[in-house]
């Protein structure tokens, strides 16, 4: 029997879901050989986790929520791969966290250090690799791949030393190692991308005023590594300087501190949708022109509708402040205040937890319900308009209102406001002006006018990763950037035709939405499901 060739191109954690995808097919078809071709010049599984990070850069989902294997559930009526997720692979090491009374074992809840998911996807992919059926051959190339291109029915890949793969199919999955934009710059005073941290901010002294441009999870990171990494300790509430901080000014467009991640119980049940609902999408697409629908229209709604709905008057605000557009203030004195309080009001509200602030059962929604808003995304999709402000405004207030800071985090931003290190720009979206010495942040929504001097600005907005010159024959979808590819994933050539290359995670985001996350235990998973619906029609599925 013909042997089916596979590559998969960059095999970090969406890399190693498609080889534990392949692996599980080809046990469940033990006559069919394949040949796997994974192509990764870095540490296989690790992607962005490196494992040299300091235990202050902390993962954004909790440890009971992350596994590169699968079960029943994730995929149902597909072959699996069982083994340990994060949580039980840190328990059975002994794992502990520090705490104030000491170390203790990690729990399901906990936001772990970035370097130990890096160990275990580690870990994981030697078991896999090791452990691949015997049908299985494999070719680990540790390349960097410099082109993928189709190559009648297959595709072809090119390395860096100019060695061809012709393979079957291609599954690109290079995640975050290709930027959509290279943050080097020759000037000083900019820091366009932040990572890796601390190293890329040796040049920041303490003397000096730095602006930090986002507030998000990298804003974040950037916080820590001027605070906490210099050696200051948060104790009981209060930040305890080293003194060689800088001093921070932090800033964003909306000028409202991103909600911060709820506690999570175990066993909580998700948040029931009563207007964005699947079938009040297919109606919506029924009813519109060629099937497309409207976002402002006919979604934000539904989602407004769900989100607010049986809220207080301080819960529909804050609802209104993370979902809406921003406002003006008299002056900074109002707006800071407004900023500060709401955010001391939120981490109430996410220190309570799921199940217990209807705030946060509400936002939560926005997770619970993330596969109804893929399907408003699938084709046919929104229009034109729509789906540009679908993935450049929609998806950055989502962001805001359920995939923001650890509770940690903004405890901490509100301890170093109030030790005098970290400070709040000047209101929503400043302008930004380059100086003989560094950079000035004019005020845009004050009625006051307001400017802020810094030395040094550093970028904690990150581009979308993208495929780059990897795919550079290949159509461009409706976003910049963006891919064209099937609902199966797979890309279309310039003149339309479907290939045998296959794109997932980071980079094709834009064609599908939120789809770049590692898999959770337990639930179903959109991530395993994609895959499946590439590898399934070419490997005979389980009987």
């Amino acid at each position: 029997m013909t042997a089916l060739r596979i590559a998969v191109v960059g095999c970090g954690p969406r890399g190693l879901s498609a080889v534990e995808r392949v692996s599980a097919y080809a046990h469940s078809a033990s006559d069919r050989p394949v040949e796997l071709t994974v192509v990764e010049p870095g540490v296989p599984g690790v992607g962005i986790h490196h494992t040299d990070q300091p235990d202050y850069l902390l993962l954004n989902t909790v440890a009971g929520q992350l596994t590169i294997f699968s079960d029943e559930a994730m995929v149902p009526d597909a072959p699996v791969t069982a083994g340990p997720d994060l949580f039980r692979w840190c328990r059975e090491r002994g794992v502990t966290v520090p705490t104030p009374a000491g170390p203790r074992g990690i729990r399901f809840d906990d936001f772990l250090p970035r370097r130990l998911l890096g160990e275990y996807l580690t870990w994981a992919a030697g078991e896999l690799l090791a452990t691949l059926p015997a049908n299985v051959r494999l070719d680990l190339r540790r390349r960097v791949a410099t082109a993928v291109e189709p190559a009648g029915a297959g595709a072809r890949v090119t390395l860096d030393d100019r060695t061809e793969l012709v393979v079957d199919l291609v599954i690109v999955t290079t995640g975050h190692g290709v930027a959509a934009e290279p943050g080097a710059t020759t000037d000083p005073a900019w820091i366009g991308d932040p990572y890796p941290l601390p190293s890329s901010l040796d040049g920041v002294g303490p003397a000096m005023t730095v602006g930090v441009l986002g507030a998000g999870l990298t804003g974040m990171d950037v916080v820590a590594a001027l605070t906490v990494g210099r050696g200051g300790r948060h104790e009981r509430g209060r930040y305890l300087p080293s003194g060689r901080e800088p001093r921070i000014v932090l800033v964003n467009r909306t000028g409202w501190l991103p909600a911060a991640r709820p506690r999570l119980p175990r066993s909580r049940v998700p948040s029931v949708a009563r207007h964005l609902t699947r079938d009040a999408v297919a109606e919506l697409r029924a009813r519109a022109e060629h099937g497309r629908i409207d976002l402002w229209r006919d979604i934000e709604p539904l989602v407004l509708a769900d989100v607010e709905h049986g809220l207080d008057a301080a819960g529909r605000r804050t609802v209104r402040r993370l979902l809406g557009p921003s406002g003006t203030w008299d002056d900074h004195a109002e707006w800071r205040g407004q900023v500060l309080e709401q955010a001391r009001y939120d981490l109430g509200e996410a220190e309570r937890g799921l199940g217990e602030s209807p705030l946060k059962d509400r936002l939560e929604l926005l997770r619970d319900h993330r596969e109804t808003l893929r399907r408003v995304v699938d084709e046919p999709g929104l229009t034109d308009s729509g789906h540009r402000d679908f993935f450049r405004v929609f998806t950055a207030m989502v962001n805001r209102a359920v995939i923001g800071p650890q509770r940690e985090r903004i405890a901490e931003v509100l301890a170093l406001a109030e030790a005098g290190v970290l400070d709040l720009g000047p209101g929503p979206a400043p302008g930004q002006v380059r100086t003989a010495t560094g950079w000035e942040l004019r005020s845009t929504a004050l009625k006051q006018p307001m400017v802020t001097e810094v030395d040094v600005l550093v970028s904690a907005n990150l581009g979308q990763p993208a495929a780059g010159p990897l795919l550079g024959w290949a159509r461009p979808g409706r976003g910049a950037g963006e891919l064209d590819l099937t609902r199966d994933g797979y890309l279309r050539t310039p003149a339309g035709s479907v290939t045998a290359v296959a794109v997932f995670g980071p980079p094709a985001e834009g064609a599908s939405y939120y789809n770049h996350y590692v898999p959770s235990p337990g639930v179903w998973s959109r991530a395993l499901t994609d895959l499946d619906r590439v590898l399934a029609n070419r490997m005979a599925p389980i009987r």
